[in-house]
């Protein structure tokens, strides 16, 4: 039988992302781009914007003409042509002139300048404009690539896309750009007492809660579920199960069956699948587990109680399922916060207590979402944040510093 390994958190994390290497690149649409991870080299291919254009309705005018204007003795300049976005000026614009210009139109050549309407009088038969002020050279001007200049680098490898992101890409043009591909994740729950979400409950039984909670978080974090299946406590049935998940998935997660009971099934499988270990890290929740890269996939034997499928997800699973995709950023914000309340913990241990956060003082304070029993399920639905009480520390006390692993931000409280 496999013999647990005990591990500090910092050594597990260590071997778990020291396995992983960002894995295919594929090439899709923008509009499959969002929140994925760029990954290639992208520079522009042309300035943006890509000519110098109006940024407000107005007249296009050479400040040279209008040095001298007041309002006692203002400027006439003749109107010679009327401009709108998406239209190239027949000619440029020579001296004494101007050109009525709408909000994106190309300035002429010879304009330097733009008056809004509002700055100046408009007047017919023969079209003229009367301005009463001298402007400045670039006024209401925005010049060709100011935004961004030919061949600059548009967004850092391993980059998360957000939408502000895409808008950039199309108008520079890019209809198809490389980013990592989505890593296919298989999910198996072990356990006799499970029951689906629909079914009733009866003596001795709980409804299933962990693939649901880890199908949301895979889904966010840029994965597709390959599959979800619920398995007895059955040895040959587990790892005839898993065997057929390595065979279909990138990564494979299991949950439950990894503790010290004598008949936990994941555990009992694991010297048939081979390459993987059963651990014990030094961490709370979450301190039995097995990690290994059976067939160069990746295998992750979480344990059973939902609490601890969350923390283990957070801070081990989740960094290196964004490596796995090519993103540079691996973990969710850290905030700095001071604890609310006394935090009991263990030397030698990393705990990561479900917190609720609230801002005082221009700082951010953690109290418990709720008793921090692994197998609860309400704390971590209540929690922003896991709070950590690092190992060389027995204990947090009112107002001491402390780090949290942000989850979510409190609701109507801006980040």
């Amino acid at each position: 039988m496999t013999v647990p390994r005990s591990l500090s958190y910092a050594e597990a994390r260590e071997r778990v992302l020291g396995a992983v290497r960002p894995g295919p690149i594929e090439r899709v649409s923008l509009a499959a781009a969002r929140g994925r991870a760029l990954r290639g080299t992208l520079t522009a291919p042309h300035p943006l914007p890509p000519f110098d254009n109006a940024s407000m309705d107005g007249w296009a005018a050479r400040s040279a003409d209008l040095a001298g204007a007041t309002a006692a003795a203002p400027v006439t300049l003749a109107v010679v042509e009327v401009l709108s976005a998406g239209h190239v000026p027949s000619r440029p614009l020579g001296a004494g002139e101007a050109m009525r210009i709408m909000t994106g139109a190309m300035l002429p050549q010879g304009a330097d300048a733009v008056i809004p309407f509002e700055d100046a009088e408009g007047l017919e038969a023969p079209a003229r404009v009367r301005i009463g002020a001298p402007v400045v050279r670039g006024d209401c001007v925005r010049p060709a690539g100011a935004d961004l200049a030919a061949g600059a680098p548009v967004l850092a490898v391993g980059h998360e896309l957000s939408p502000h992101d895409l808008a950039l890409l199309a108008a520079l043009g890019f209809a198809e750009i490389p980013v990592g591909a989505r890593p296919s994740v298989a999910l198996l729950s072990t356990g006799d007492e499970l029951l689906e979400p629909h079914e009733a409950l009866r003596p001795g039984a709980i409804r299933e809660s962990n693939t649901t909670q880890l199908a949301a978080l895979l889904e966010e974090c840029g994965c597709a579920v390959a599959l979800r299946r619920r398995l007895p406590d059955d040895v040959a049935a587990v790892t005839a199960a898993i065997r057929d998940a390595l065979a279909l998935a990138d990564v494979v997660i299991t949950t439950g069956g990894v503790s010290a009971g004598d008949h936990d099934p994941v555990k009992l499988s694991l010297d048939a699948i081979g390459d993987v270990e059963l651990w014990r890290v030094a961490m709370r929740p979450g301190k039995p587990q097995a990690f290994g890269t059976p067939g160069g996939r990746l295998f992750f034997g979480l344990p059973g109680n939902p609490g601890s499928v969350a923390c283990v997800f957070e801070t081990l699973v989740r960094p290196a399922l964004r490596r796995l995709q090519g993103f540079t950023v691996l973990e969710r914000p850290w905030l700095d916060v001071r604890a609310a309340v006394p935090f009991g913990s263990l030397a030698g241990r990393r705990d990561f207590l479900r917190a609720t956060l609230s801002r005082r003082d221009g700082e951010w304070w953690a109290a418990p979402a709720g008793p921090q029993v692994s197998g609860y399920l309400t704390p971590q639905s209540r929690a922003h944040a896991l709070l950590v009480v690092p190992e060389e520390a027995a204990s947090l006390e009112p107002g001491d510093a402390a780090r949290a692993l942000l989850l979510r931000w409190p609701e109507g409280t801006p980040g």
